[in-house]
């Protein structure tokens, strides 16, 4: 089912992508504030962007990543540097005591631009490969 490698590769990827987020989102708290959460979007975006450029490299035919390399970067440091959890309690905070318009601001935003990261992701990776 899975071995301790796996999970080492895992372990480690979480942790470097749970202490990057945390920095990001400190930094751009105090940058531009805690009303909305730019922080959370920031990460939201760019782990978007780099799940589809880093997922292009493993789903393409020429460029197969290693099993042990998707563990690391996809499932342990993406997976602890996006904030999916956090945009949730979140936006139900923004609904609950701040404003409806921010919370669908945010949800609209993360969704969106989300999306539109993994695609840009996807075709750098594409350009980059052609």
């Amino acid at each position: 089912m899975f071995n301790y490698q796996q999970i080492l590769l895992v372990f480690i990827g979480g942790g470097i992508g749970s202490i990057t987020r945390f920095i990001a989102t400190s930094l751009i708290g105090a940058r531009f504030g805690t009303v909305f959460p730019f922080g959370t979007l920031f990460v939201n975006i760019v782990g978007s962007f780099f799940i589809g450029f880093i997922m292009f490299f493993a789903i393409d035919e020429n460029f197969i990543l290693s099993e042990p390399l998707r563990l690391l970067l996809v499932i342990g440091f993406i997976g602890g540097f996006t904030t999916f959890s956090s945009f949730s309690m979140e936006t139900l905070l923004l609904f609950r005591d701040t404003s409806i318009f921010y919370a669908f601001v945010n949800i609209a935003a993360n969704l969106i631009i989300g999306l539109a990261a993994v695609y840009s992701g996807i075709t750098l990776a594409g350009f980059m490969n052609s």
